[in-house]
């Protein structure tokens, strides 16, 4: 895997040598003759950008769709949001009642709840990604659960949207507050963020929301960041550790076909076409005595998300830049 700056290092220095060889050979040679040439380069750039022309000019019109309709939806949607501030501001000059704000704030978070699931629906389908859903075992979803799940894709978060049946919060690192509209609304929408750097300021910012009394799921990526290979990477104890300080069972998820969907790669090299299957495991009661400790918690979840990837047939399929020998790079 070679990272972004690489790629882009090496097709610099290629088109500076491949034209001074154009120039030299316009020099030498009659009209036309560079033409060869051209088409080498031409075809260079497509193995290094990945796919055909047809395919990158298709995947610029998904992306162009996409941002104008998270545009289209996500303003508004920030300006609910964002009326809670006012409404806080003017419960402080009129001396209204608190209920009535804990009231106005859940309807907030219902309504973005609401949003994000349409708002990720259309994106899917614009991508020409299919969901599938498995459940190992009937899921008691009036409970909160701590929703364990492995990080290979960026769908991976559209997906966990459209088929988590009721509202949740994401534990989102702090560099997706700066992504326009949809960074903008991640505090304001209730959701968890932390700093990957601050270990004990992330410890701290999990306990605030739990104090809170959060109602709905709790969806950790338990391997702390996106994987590169799309390999299960070591997991992180902060979301053991939540589980069992707060008596809330661990339901283990494994996201398959992500990685071959949209790998860490730049998004023009998005396979579009492909399925992506959300398989819910068994919960995982932390009273129960093979789960009171983190590290037994840890390797149950870990054992059963190996598994359901293991088990899903839309696992393991490599991402058609990677099986042609193209060189991805990180976003």
């Amino acid at each position: 895997m070679l990272p972004t700056r690489v790629v882009l290092r090496r097709w610099r220095r290629v088109h500076r040598v491949s034209r001074g060889r154009g120039l030299r050979k316009r020099r030498l040679e009659p009209a036309g003759a560079a033409a060869p040439l051209v088409d080498a380069r031409i075809g260079l750039a497509l193995r290094t950008f990945g796919g055909s022309t047809v395919t990158v000019v298709l995947n610029i019109v998904r992306v162009i769709l996409a941002s104008a309709w998270t545009a289209i939806l996500g303003i508004p949607v920030l300006l609910v949001v964002y009326s809670r501030y006012a409404w806080g501001w003017l419960q402080h000059r009129l001396g209204a009642s608190e209920g009535l704000d804990r009231a106005i704030a859940r309807n907030t978070y219902f309504a973005c709840w609401v949003a994000q699931r349409l708002w990720t629906g259309v994106l899917l389908a614009i991508a020409g990604i299919r969901l599938r859903v498995r459940h190992a075992a009937p899921i008691d979803w009036s409970r909160t659960h701590v929703i364990c799940a492995n990080h290979a894709s960026i769908f991976d978060i559209l997906a966990l949207v459209r088929v988590v049946p009721i509202p949740f919060r994401f534990v989102a690192k702090r560099e997706l507050t700066k992504w326009p509209i949809i960074g903008w609304a991640l505090r304001p929408s209730g959701q968890i963020v932390i700093d990957r750097k601050d270990r004990v300021g992330a410890i701290r910012a999990i306990a605030e929301a739990a104090m809170r009394k959060i109602r709905g799921q709790i969806i950790f990526f338990v391997e702390g960041t996106r994987s590169r290979t799309g390999e299960l990477l070591p997991f992180k104890k902060g979301a053991f550790h939540f589980a069992i300080d707060h008596a809330l069972p661990v339901l283990p998820t494994a996201i398959c076909g992500s990685y071959a969907a949209l790998a860490r790669v730049p998004w023009w090299r998005l396979n579009p076409g492909r399925t992506i299957e959300v398989r819910f495991g068994v919960p995982l009661p932390v009273e129960h005595p093979a789960h009171e400790s983190v590290e037994s918690l840890m390797a149950a979840t870990r054992e059963q998300i190996a598994g359901e990837l293991a088990a899903s047939p839309f696992e393991g399929k490599q991402s058609r830049f990677e099986a042609t020998g193209v060189a991805t790079g990180t976003v």
